[in-house]
């Protein structure tokens, strides 16, 4: 074989590795729309903690959460400035990390780490209609679904958890996937659907668990 013929052997061979090695999970919603922003953890392992001290933002614009949603690492820090001229009064009643920041302009004192796997519903006890997310991810493995409802992942993988902000299993609730129990494309990619439900018209606490909340 000619140098060029085995060089050109070499890379249709290497490209190919790459192609059989990404994992790519495609979500659908129930009518089988792609669903865009479901976040999907890899799920091989036991979360671990390795605190750091990078910090990530989640700011308050114009009494809304500024990302909506957030997708950390378990052990990160997260500042909740506020940019707006009033005060806000944040908080969460997650299980996965139960917070206060009470009435504040600016900044608060200190950033909030959070060291529990899951997910934490952020609120506002002077807004009701601010509601945001925080993803925290036990494996630095997690991605979220672009528009197109995919998500690529380059190692090989067992299992996966997927969660989305509005599925009707509730919003703090991670369902978890064998990869060799999900039905396959003819692209290879692995099919999973997530009943959601369309986000209502005040986005409140009490719209995202139910008339029997209770702060």
């Amino acid at each position: 074989m000619s140098p060029c013929r085995l060089l050109f052997a070499s890379a249709l061979l290497a490209n190919s590795t790459i192609l059989s090695a990404t994992v790519t999970i495609a979500v659908t919603d129930q009518h089988g729309a792609p669903l865009a922003d479901a976040v999907i953890e890899i799920a091989d392992t036991q979360p671990t903690v390795e605190n750091t001290d990078d910090i990530a933002i989640v700011d308050q614009i114009d009494k809304a959460f500024v990302p909506d949603q957030l997708v950390i690492q378990q052990g990160q820090l997260v500042d909740f400035p506020n940019s707006d001229n009033i005060r806000h009064h944040v908080y969460s009643f997650s299980k996965a990390k139960a917070f206060e920041l009470k009435l504040y302009a600016d900044k608060p004192e200190q950033p909030v780490r959070f060291d529990q796997h899951g997910v934490v519903v952020l609120g506002c006890n002077i807004h009701d209609t601010m509601v945001g997310y925080i993803y925290v991810a036990g494996d630095k493995r997690v991605e979220t679904t672009n528009e197109d409802g995919l998500a690529h992942f380059a190692d090989d993988i067992q299992r996966v958890s997927v969660w989305h902000a509005h599925q009707t299993t509730g919003p703090e609730q991670l369902t978890h996937y064998d990869l060799g129990q999900l039905n396959q494309t003819r692209e290879g990619r692995y099919q999973v659907t997530v009943d959601v439900m369309p986000p209502p018209p005040r986005d409140t606490f009490k719209d995202t668990f139910g008339e029997n909340f209770q702060p």
